[in-house]
């Protein structure tokens, strides 16, 4: 089955909807807890950047590599919720070293849709279209890395992942 991309970024927007959640950066902690899912961050070993265990149907344990940077940590427990919302049949899921961005090594092949959704609900969890063409507005006509690195402060985001979401929103054009 194909990705389902306006599915994923629905149900992010119904998330930050129901959460009350109007501005950045998104409180990812309330989030999880407004889900039911616990947070545990743990160094793990290896690649794993992230797992998620359904406790029953009701409630959830997400792990958090807290090897990692807060940035990375905040897309790793929005991609974790991305799976509880959108993959109710997984009851344990683990992701190893995903990148941060929009995209993992294996979801930027197209290999994994539910990878790539997970990816697409957590930035646009993270990332609102809505608030950042509201947030964006104080940049126009000025350095897009410096747009970037602010934006990025803000959303409590990487500069990568910021980069990619405003190239995906059509604000900036990344080189290939």
């Amino acid at each position: 089955m194909p990705p389902r991309y306006s599915l994923a970024k629905r149900q992010a927007a119904e998330l930050l909807k129901r959460a009350h959640v109007k501005k950045a950066p998104v409180p990812i902690e309330k989030l999880a807890a407004f889900v039911s899912a616990e947070i545990v961050h743990q160094a793990f070993s290896g690649e794993v950047s992230g797992i998620v265990y359904r406790n029953d149907e009701r409630s959830a344990v997400i792990g958090v590599n807290s090897s990692h940077p807060i940035q990375r940590q905040r897309f790793t427990i929005a991609h974790e919720i991305g799976h509880l919302l959108l993959h109710a049949d997984e009851n344990l899921h683990v992701d190893r070293n995903f990148p941060i961005g929009l995209r993992s090594g294996i979801s930027s092949k197209s290999v994994d849709a539910n990878e790539i959704e997970a990816n697409q609900f957590a930035a646009a969890l993270l990332m609102p279209a809505d608030f950042i063409a509201e947030d964006i507005k104080p940049f126009i006509g000025t350095d897009v890395m410096f747009a970037i690195r602010k934006l990025a402060q803000q959303y409590r985001v990487s500069e990568q992942a910021m980069s990619i979401r405003l190239s995906t929103l059509h604000y900036v054009e990344l080189g290939t």
